[in-house]
């Protein structure tokens, strides 16, 4: 019964992979990127975690592991697993901040730098809280599926079950759900986290649960992490803290059933996953209806229209007593930096990747601090500190060792402070020369608290910031002349955030009453007032004309508000109870206790991690062989090995080839932990292929014997071995709106034919070999996320292939191709150009490297000129459900052209030269395109049809046209 079972398991568990072949070849080399090469790396081993990390990251790293250890003990008991031993990657060298567990290899990488939005928690504690519940979910999974598949698959079958049947919204809400339930903060405990599904089920009603758990392009919808902490709290609450558990039971236990997500709500609950989010949902929604037509709200002039697409305004900045400078973020356009007048909005300047908090102004003079790509290595990225005179457009930059967030200009205009953090995670409040750049001060303070929003006051004595620490959020200010660290607001875990000093007063954002709202600390009294009274978030207060100016949240983003001081609530501090999260709470009482990190100063020994020593790390491996390039399963065996490091690939396999009846062994390696990038594959196996031969036999006739040809269809076998190794150069420039790539590539093929003893001797035998010479170059403006594609970009193909000698001459080409975008008539349009020119020698075996008008096959020549155009436009935003099959997002289409003429020689039957032809070839038609997602997996799809005529036949061809997009995971 047992070994039915497992047959059973084995056999539909290949056709899921063949199924979502995309999804199981993306988990296998999921690679966040590269530290530079000189990197020399340390390791620590504790009980249950191996962390690896940088060399100068030595003290820091013993607090991690301290940190993690502590919060092993506590992490994983609502699921009722202790997960087995895991590798931990510090990322140090990035300005990026982030965490993400991984598996196929299974590791956890934090990216170790805060950035200036973070809740009042360490940085770390709560990476480490949140990344290690995905750590309890994913190992749950794996050590509870059946044997056989962990056996047969490795750590790809977790990968895929949990792919193709876990909802991400709870894998994300859950981990949200026990930052919160083990801390004292959390997001569960943030009113800017909790506010957009406020504001959405309060102003626009509730959505389809396939909307709501899958977004939308027409309307804004709270991401995952948001959805499901309701989602998942909700469920929680109301049924106990292990329904959950039993989820991630079923799944495990049962990994090829239909919907155990369902089955199990189902019997727990009496509601399936719509039903559940729709019965959570009436409540919230009629809880936050009632909360708001409670409130005692402040009037508010609105200074922006409500936009079509979800727009934020924030970080604003009084230029005169008429205009105002602001920061503008759009679903539908890139960022921009615009002025708002009585009269409307002028665009002043398109900015890089601008880090949030990090923009503020002083007069005419802009500062903000954007993120820059390093050359080479994508974990050497940093901070560069950009400066904008808005009365003569000159732009300035500034760029140092350390990640710089949050600049502030003086009102003098001669210095500007920053947020300075170096590689070890030292934070300093640092003043710079604004001509020069020259550091002047660099301000550190006991406990190495962060910091956060630094704002000067009107004499340039004095900095007001926010200060976190282990007892959570303060208001401090520091004098520049004696350097002390002075306490404004007694720490703790409500949000304090965004200071604005202005005639003796510091006004910031708090979240005391579970609402963030602008309030007031009176420097000379040491009181502090409520100011505003909104229904969802107010936040960036600013002084305008006398006026507050703040930024406030709607279901449509936040929108630029002012508030005038006289019609301010004026409620003081003392007065105010302080928001109790009720959700949060019954979470917090469900876990018990919270991680108590308080001084971690562990002596934990490390030693060397030897990046040679772990090149090799096999995690997966399937009785099938997939192609990770192709997305393709077919018949065979495969082994998959990707270093902690995510710089070398492995992948070790025997393809097996239905039409011929015969394999091939393939190895590919391919390493990117120095300056170039090096790969290679061998091929080797025996190819079968069916020929015609002509034969002359000797048949009777009437007056003899006579000699005709006869057609004999004979099978020819013979052993093929290739090998394919290259080197490369990603590079990669950034000028602040624009990003260029950069790849030069060389790389060498051989391919040798040899007989087997069957093999008849007229067949082929010998070798040929090629060096090929690739050059790629591409500059793009970036996209906003409705953009169908760069609005303006430029990409050229340089390639040129030549067959060596010393083995047969396989001929040369020589090509060039490009791309050029533009905007379209109206927003989100867009146009492409192509261009692309080959010229092969005459007899040459290598394809074609430009292709040819749509409509039409790829065919043998000596010369191509292609031409093509389009325009691609969106359509529809339906967001309609067909049940749980399919949810539709949007619909988009394509009107296009190509144009094209190719020359080439025309043989005889003898295999000669017969003459020459010339073609010209046109097509026009129309790709029509449907994105959206099958089945609620979390990977969108897009499937269409493409139409193409062909003037010169009058000839129509359909295509069916199908992609997968992983870059939602």
């Amino acid at each position: 019964m047992k070994q039915n079972r497992r047959m059973k398991y084995t056999c539909i568990l290949l056709f899921v992979l063949a199924s979502i072949a995309p999804l199981a070849g993306y988990s296998q080399y999921f690679s966040t990127g590269q530290e530079p090469a000189k990197i020399k790396w340390r390791q620590i081993n504790t009980e249950n975690f191996q962390l690896i990390y940088p060399q100068d990251y030595e003290e820091k790293a013993r607090q991690v592991a301290s940190i993690f250890e502590k919060v092993y003990a506590l992490g994983h008991q609502t699921l009722g697993h202790a997960p087995r031993k895991i590798s931990v990657i510090l990322h140090t060298h990035t300005v990026k901040s982030n965490g993400l567990v991984a598996w196929s290899p299974k590791r956890v990488e934090l990216f170790t730098t805060p950035h200036q939005e973070i809740y009042a928690q360490d940085w770390i504690e709560q990476l480490a809280i949140h990344e290690f519940r995905h750590v309890v979910q994913m190992d749950k999974i794996q050590q509870e599926l059946p044997r056989i598949l962990p056996i047969l698959f490795g750590e790809q079958a977790a990968a895929v079950t949990v792919g193709a049947y876990l909802p991400f919204w709870f894998i994300e809400g859950d981990a949200v759900v026990t930052e919160t339930a083990l801390s004292h903060a959390g997001r569960g405990r943030l009113p800017s986290f909790l506010m957009e599904n406020k504001a959405q089920a309060v102003e626009k009603g509730l959505y389809s649960f396939n909307k709501a758990s899958l977004g939308s392009y027409r309307d804004f919808v709270p991401n995952r992490y948001k959805f499901g902490y309701w989602m998942v709290g909700g469920a929680r609450r109301n049924y106990g803290s292990n329904i959950w558990s039993k989820v991630l039971d079923e799944i495990a236990q049962n990994p090829l059933s239909i919907s155990p997500v369902n089955r199990v709500l189902k019997r727990e609950t009496g509601l399936r996953q719509k039903e559940l989010y729709e019965k959570l949902f009436a409540e919230y929604r009629q809880q936050w209806t009632d909360e708001v037509s409670q409130l005692d709200l402040t009037p508010i002039s609105t200074l922006t229209q409500r936009p079509k697409f979800q727009t934020n305004y924030t970080q604003s900045h009084a230029l005169n007593d008429s205009t105002v400078v602001v920061l503008k973020q759009s679903r539908s356009d890139l960022s921009r930096i615009v002025k708002i007048t009585p009269t409307g909005e002028e665009t002043v300047f398109t900015p890089g990747n601008i880090f949030q908090e990090s923009f503020s102004g002083e007069k005419n003079m802009l500062i903000w601090s954007e993120r820059r790509p390093d050359l080479r290595w994508t974990h050497a990225d940093r901070s560069v500190i950009v400066v904008y005179n808005l009365a003569n457009r000159a732009k300035q930059e500034f760029r140092y060792e350390n990640k710089l967030f949050s600049p502030t200009i003086s009102p003098k205009q001669l210095r500007f402070a920053a947020v300075e953090v170096d590689k070890t995670n030292r934070y300093f409040l640092s003043v710079f020369d604004l001509t020069s750049g020259q550091r002047l001060q660099q301000l550190a303070f006991p406990g190495n608290p962060f910091l956060l929003t630094p704002s000067w006051d009107d004499k340039e004595e004095t900095l007001y910031f926010v200060a976190l620490s282990s007892k959570g959020k303060a208001l401090a200010s520091v004098n520049l002349s004696d350097e002390k660290l002075n306490t404004l607001i007694e720490p703790g875990f409500h949000e304090i955030r965004n200071p604005e000093f202005a005639d003796g007063v510091v006004y910031f954002t708090g979240s005391f009453t579970g609402i963030d709202n602008i309030y007031a600390y009176h420097l000379a009294g040491g009181n502090t007032e409520q100011l505003s009274s909104v229904s969802f978030g107010a936040d960036y207060p600013a002084i305008f004309n006398g006026k507050i100016l703040l930024s406030n949240y709607t279901s449509d983003g936040y929108q630029l508000a002012s508030l005038n001081r006289s019609e301010t609530i004026r409620t003081s501090l003392e007065e105010i109870s302080h928001k109790q999260y009720e959700l949060a709470e019954v979470l917090a009482r469900q876990e018990g206790q919270v991680v108590a990190f308080e001084d971690p100063k562990p002596e934990i020994e490390s030693k060397p991690y030897r990046k040679l020593a772990h090149i090799f790390n096999f995690h997966s491996w399937a009785p099938v062989y997939v192609d990770v390039d192709d997305s393709d399963i077919q018949p065979g065996v495969s082994l998959f090995s990707q270093n902690k490091l995510g710089t070398a690939e492995t992948r070790v396999g025997y393809e097996y080839n239905w039409e011929e009846e015969s394999g091939k062994y393939i190895l590919a390696f391919n390493y990117s932990g120095l300056f170039p990038v090096f790969d290679a594959e061998f091929n080797y196996g025996t190819r079968n292929s069916d020929y015609n031969v002509i034969r002359q036999v000797s048949v009777p006739t009437q007056t003899g014997f006579a000699t005709v040809n006869d057609t004999v269809r004979q099978n020819i076998e013979w052993n093929e071995f290739s090998f394919e190794g290259g080197i490369s150069l990603p590079l990669v420039f950034s000028q602040g709106k624009y990003t260029q790539l950069v790849r030069p590539e060389l790389e060498y093929s051989y391919q040798n034919v040899s007989h087997t003893s069957s093999t008849p001797q007229e067949f082929y035998q010998g070798y040929y070999h090629a060096l090929t010479y690739r050059l790629f170059l591409q500059n793009s403006l970036g996209r906003s996320e409705l953009d169908l594609q760069s609005r303006w970009a430029q990409a050229i193909e340089l390639i040129y292939r030549d067959g060596l000698t010393g083995g047969s001459d396989i001929g040369r080409i020589a090509a060039a191709q490009g791309y050029l975008f533009f905007p379209g008539l109206f927003n989100n349009h867009g146009i492409k150009i192509f261009n692309g020119y080959q010229n092969k020698k005459s007899g040459s075996s290598f394809g074609n490297a430009v292709r040819v008008p749509r409509g039409y096959h790829s065919f043998q020549n000596n010369e191509l000129y292609t031409l093509g155009a389009d325009y691609v436009m969106p359509l529809l935003y339906p967001d309609f459900s067909l049940g749980r099959l399919i949810y539709l997002k949007r619909i988009r289409s394509s009107f296009f052209y190509d144009y094209g003429q190719a020359n080439g020689n025309v043989y005889s039957s003898d295999g000669e030269i017969a003459g020459k032809f010339t073609a010209k070839m046109q097509s026009l038609g129309v790709e029509l395109m449907a994105d959206g997602h099958f089945l609620r997996l979390v990977t969108p799809v897009s499937l269409g049809l493409r139409g193409a005529y062909i003037p010169d036949t009058q000839n129509f061809h359909l295509q069916v046209l199908f992609s997968v997009s992983f870059d939602s995971l």
